[in-house]
């Protein structure tokens, strides 16, 4: 059996899935925060979440129409669909998930925490999804890779600013 293909639109569809879910999450957790500094950190990790909803999007309109290769066995609908599932509720929890996060952070430490280990979530997702891809359209998951080890290596030298002497 062929392994799962997804043409590279699919992928970024999915990849703006799981951002718009983590802006959700970031913004309903700056809402409930509880200390102005908790605010500002979910209020900055959701602003990161909606550009990279943007960059995904122009990554996607830069990608010429495609179709799944003729040997694309029907059946695989059903991986297409458990990885979509698992963008909605194993990369971001699911979309409620930021007043229930906020209530169970005491600190920014904590949070700061969490949201790096859904980032490395995310990027486990991407990594998960080269196997998945025709090689012309690999390219455009090492784009993905590449934006989300930003964002987490931001959200890491943030955590060690903060927090290397405690």
């Amino acid at each position: 059996m062929d392994p799962v293909h997804f043409t590279g639109k699919e992928i970024i569809e999915m990849a703006v899935r799981i951002e718009e879910n983590g802006y959700r999450f970031y913004k309903d957790a700056a809402e409930s925060a509880k200390t102005t500094q908790l605010k500002a950190l979910f209020t900055q990790l959701a602003e990161e979440e909606r550009n990279h909803i943007v960059s995904f999007r122009d990554i996607k309109s830069s990608i010429a129409d495609d179709t799944p290769p003729p040997e694309f066995d029907p059946y695989i609908a059903d991986a297409n669909e458990y990885l979509k599932s698992m963008a909605d509720y194993e990369v971001f929890t699911e979309p409620d998930g930021g007043d229930k996060l906020s209530e169970s952070i005491f600190d920014e430490q904590q949070a700061l925490e969490h949201a790096i280990s859904m980032e490395k979530d995310s990027l486990l997702f991407y990594y998960e999804l080269i196997k998945m891809v025709t090689d012309k359209d690999l390219t455009v998951v090492e784009k993905l890779i590449t934006q989300e080890k930003e964002h987490l290596r931001k959200l890491t030298a943030q955590r060690e600013a903060l927090f290397s002497n405690v």
